[in-house]
């Protein structure tokens, strides 16, 4: 494994945030070496993507609440004023962060650090500040747009190379979904998963009893929280965070290290208690995923501390909070996840087949005799007849879902919202089926697209008219 020692962090993040702010924003930023002022007590949002793989970490990138809006304004060319939606301003500011982190995630792959990187969450309130814990390298980079500051903190750590990580980082790795059990994956419970994981690391790292509880009280956000998240890239994506009153954190990590609570002095200790469990409860779920053939990576932990934060991973599929007490203290766990849209379980099942499926596999075959044939078709089809055939490949950027009248009111200059964020991968289809994901790229002034994620070579050849 190559020195990450030697990356050249700063160059590609300042490149990355003062050509985003450019072209996505309208605003000019530039480095600034010069002491910003403490911002930790106001409104404020900071997005965060995660590096996994051959090198772990994260990117957060962090504004006040009036910069936020003065961006939004800039980008849809309005007041700051009328602007109203803060969905969107975090929507923009989540998309900025994955434009930043692909940027990041392109350049370590090419240095020879195969990594992917997670969905973006955003952390936003009055009063927080984040840590990630144990990097190795770290930067801490300030930009200014007049006289707004824009904060930039990344850190990334080299690990062990076990194999996996380089094929996480490989052009084919989605080749390797053919090797997905989909029965364990259709048949897997998260929540459950994740819930008998916090309840088991309690007992047996902190020889604590958990009890599953309705709901988040108000009084267990009243104070300083501390709240300790992993997160998770590759075939599926997203994260947990565990959230703990400061007074009852400093009790976990007291039984942890088997010192008294009046022991525990600064957040040091603190820290590495909730990573150690983020980390725990994140390898639970990563074995489950990887029994049933997928591929993810995590993250190193991060550790966010205040009195008024709330943390939220974007863009899931499946976003729970689970709530536990023990004895008079509440903790709750937050946890989103997302399958990549490659693996084929991640589309919900056709409720016909799925009563099909459950008929004896002879009683199967004579009421879908087409379907065999056609797969018997494919595997004995000389594809050598068909290697002249030209295909039509699309790119599909997104998609939106508007109303009729919304779509009556388009005019030259309106802008439509895709789902997509800006940066993610793109769909490449060729007969209406996607066959691969992949980044935009422009070369001698075209448009093109490297790919990034591919489908196997038979469900290529089941996206030909036969």
């Amino acid at each position: 494994m190559s020195d990450i020692e030697n990356f050249d962090i700063r160059t590609h993040i300042i490149d990355a945030i003062i050509d985003v702010f450019d072209t996505r924003v309208s605003m000019e930023v530039e480095f600034s070496d010069s002491e910003p002022p403490d911002i930790t007590s106001i409104g404020r949002m900071v997005a965060t993507v995660n590096v996994a793989g051959n090198v772990i970490g994260m990117i957060n990138i962090q504004v006040d609440s009036e910069l936020s809006r003065l961006m939004m304004a800039s980008m849809l060319e309005i007041e700051p004023e009328a602007v109203e939606d803060d969905g969107e301003i975090k929507d923009l500011l989540a998309e900025i962060s994955n434009i930043v982190g692909g940027n990041l995630k392109s350049a370590l792959n090419d240095a020879g650090h195969p990594c992917v990187i997670s969905t973006p969450s955003l952390t936003y309130g009055a009063n927080f500040t984040i840590k990630s814990l144990k990097m190795e390298r770290f930067e801490r980079l300030i930009f200014k747009h007049q006289e707004k500051h824009i904060f930039v903190e990344v850190g990334l750590k080299a690990q062990q190379n076990s194999g996996d990580d380089d094929e996480l980082g490989a052009t084919d790795t989605v080749a390797q979904l053919s090797n997905v059990d989909i029965e364990k994956v259709n048949a897997l419970d998260i929540n459950a998963k994740i819930s008998e994981a916090i309840i088991d690391v309690f007992d047996t790292m902190l020889s604590m009893k958990l009890e599953p509880t309705d709901a988040v009280t108000a009084e267990s956000l009243e104070g300083i929280r501390n709240a300790g998240s992993v997160s998770f890239a590759g075939d599926a994506t997203g994260m947990i965070s565990i959230h703990a009153s400061d007074s009852f954190s400093r009790e976990m990590a007291a039984e942890m290290l088997g010192m008294e609570v009046e022991e525990i002095e600064g957040d040091e200790e603190i820290r590495d208690m909730l990573g150690e469990m983020g980390n725990i409860v994140g390898g639970n779920l990563k074995s489950a995923f990887s029994d049933a053939g997928l591929m993810i990576a995590l993250s190193t932990p991060s550790f966010t501390s205040g009195t008024d934060f709330t943390i939220k991973a974007l863009n899931m599929e499946n976003y729970e909070r689970f709530a536990f007490r023990c004895g008079k203290n509440i903790i709750f766990v937050e946890m989103g996840v997302k399958v990549s849209e490659l693996v084929p379980t991640s589309v919900k099942p056709d409720p016909v087949k799925a009563a099909q499926a459950d008929q004896p596999a002879v009683q199967a075959e004579v009421n879908d005799p087409v379907e065999t044939q056609r797969a018997k078709t494919l595997e004995d089809f000389d594809l050598d007849l068909l290697l002249d055939i030209p295909l039509e490949i699309k790119v599909e950027l997104g998609r939106a879902r508007i109303k009729i009248q919304k779509l009556l009111n388009l005019a030259p200059g309106s802008a439509v919202k895709l789902i997509r964020l800006e940066g993610e991968p793109v769909d490449v289809l060729v007969n209406g089926t996607m066959i691969a994901r992949g980044e935009v790229v422009v070369q001698n002034e075209k448009y093109g697209v490297r790919v990034t994620e591919i489908t196997s070579r038979m469900d290529r050849i089941r996206s030909f008219s036969i």
